[in-house]
């Protein structure tokens, strides 16, 4: 088993996704785009795709060439119905990819907040508890792609979570969070931590109770768990 993962910055990292990957014997290659020259990796051996947040814009191709390429890369993942995980950012490209908007959201949101899932009669689709709360950092949203399922939700920003198919799921929101991961992001973009309505204070951000660590690691874990599954399934 052979899991890519996509890296966008140097400071948002997998978090406890690679802790969790190495415990269930799964290998990981991480491409970090953001570091001249990199290459991009062939997908076509990979078990897994996941594709990580980061503080541009998924039509920043000017300011970030390889954005076009990895597009494609995505593309062709997801095409070859390879299982495939974007989060907050990576959500966003596979949204563009399937032609939705993806825009400046009304609000900036940085912290934790609820989130409510979203009820469907789809018996196939990923479930998420009624409500949990988990990490928001993000500028922009996205629209719901025409052929996804509305997962999860939130009264700051309503899309919170989608599923195409069975082997693609979109997070708006940082599930992956380890305090040493969220300290990294504060570090290195402490700038974002302005006075506005949805934005927490550094110290309030590390201060939040254990437990949203806990249960937003065991969400990414369940997730990922989902989406080995079902593309097990389909390949017997």
């Amino acid at each position: 088993m052979r899991a890519i993962i996509l890296q966008h910055a140097i400071f948002e990292g997998p978090g406890y996704i690679l802790s969790w990957l190495h415990e269930q014997g799964i290998a990981s290659d991480i491409c970090f785009l953001y570091k001249p020259d990199s290459p991009l990796p062939n997908i076509e051996s990979a078990n897994l795709l996941i594709i990580l947040g980061g503080p541009m814009s998924i039509y920043d191709e000017e300011q970030y060439p390889w954005l076009k390429k990895e597009k494609e890369l995505i593309r062709q993942a997801i095409e070859n119905n390879i299982p495939t995980l974007g989060i907050c950012f990576g959500a966003q490209l596979i949204a563009d990819i399937f032609g939705a908007k993806v825009r400046s959201s009304p609000h900036k949101a940085i912290g934790w907040y609820p989130i409510k899932a979203e009820s469907t009669s789809k018996r196939n689709c990923f479930h998420f508890p009624d409500h949990f709360t988990s990490l928001f950092w993000h500028k922009d949203e996205f629209e719901l792609p025409e052929n996804a399922t509305l997962l999860a939700s939130s009264s700051i920003c309503e899309n919170q979570a989608f599923q195409i198919k069975n082997h693609v799921i979109g997070l708006q929101f940082h599930a992956q969070t380890t305090p040493y991961h969220l300290q990294s992001m504060i570090n290195n973009s402490s700038l974002d931590l302005t006075n506005d309505r949805y934005i927490q204070p550094s110290q309030q951000l590390l201060s939040a109770p254990a437990s949203f660590f806990v249960q937003s690691n065991q969400l990414i874990n369940n997730v990922i768990s989902y989406l080995l599954l079902k593309s097990k399934r389909k390949q017997s």
